[in-house]
């Protein structure tokens, strides 16, 4: 956050899935004590504004926005040159799908230099790129996005996938859909056992 906020950027919010969130600029760092804060703050003013509880805030921003589910993974991957393959076929020499088992693809960035990203008006990602850690991003007309990455310090090819369903669509189709999808796409995009991936 420090080298963020040295080129001018004020962070609000900073997440990982797994480890935690970072709110403001109280803390540079992404920890527990104060997400409860932030937690905290937010049920006082839930309760004691609209008199609900949490779950009922929860419950109305599904009714507003829709349900939203995940499916975060990854798959063991112990040959390096794997994951540079997988990276290498999604790119297909920059001429990115347009397709994905059926499912349309809407946007596409890709991380890695010399980097790309479908969505901008100059197709140059906006967010921080790499020379070295290779990172795409697509994004799919049913509100779908995944993004995989290969694993920095663990032999592992890593997924995040979330969709957005349509608003009055239950959590439970919204998750079937998905989970349909998800295996659908894993397996045309990153051809687990040809390139050797092991689900744990």
């Amino acid at each position: 956050m420090e080298e963020l906020r040295s080129e001018g950027y004020r962070p609000l919010f900073v997440y990982d899935e797994a480890i935690g969130n970072a709110f403001g600029d109280l803390v540079s760092d992404k920890e527990g004590v104060c997400a409860l804060g932030v937690m905290a703050e937010l049920a006082t003013s839930v309760y004691g504004k609209e008199g609900r509880d949490l779950v009922g805030h929860m419950r109305g921003l599904y009714e507003r926005y829709g349900e939203f589910v995940s499916d975060n993974g990854y798959y063991f991957c112990y040959d390096k040159s794997a994951t540079a393959r997988i990276f290498d076929r999604m790119r297909n020499g920059g001429t990115y799908v347009t397709h994905v088992a059926g499912y349309e693809v809407t946007s596409i960035r890709d991380l890695r230099e010399p980097a790309y990203d479908s969505s901008t008006p100059d197709k140059r990602p906006i967010l921080l790129t790499s020379k070295s850690s290779p990172m795409i991003t697509t994004g799919f007309k049913n509100g779908c996005t995944m993004q995989f990455r290969g694993s920095g310090t663990e032999p592992k090819f890593k997924y995040y996938i979330e969709m957005r369903g349509k608003v009055g669509v239950d959590g439970e189709s919204v998750s079937r859909d998905l989970a349909d999808m998800c295996d659908a796409v894993l397996e045309e995009l990153l051809w687990p056992e040809k390139n050797g991936l092991v689900r744990p």
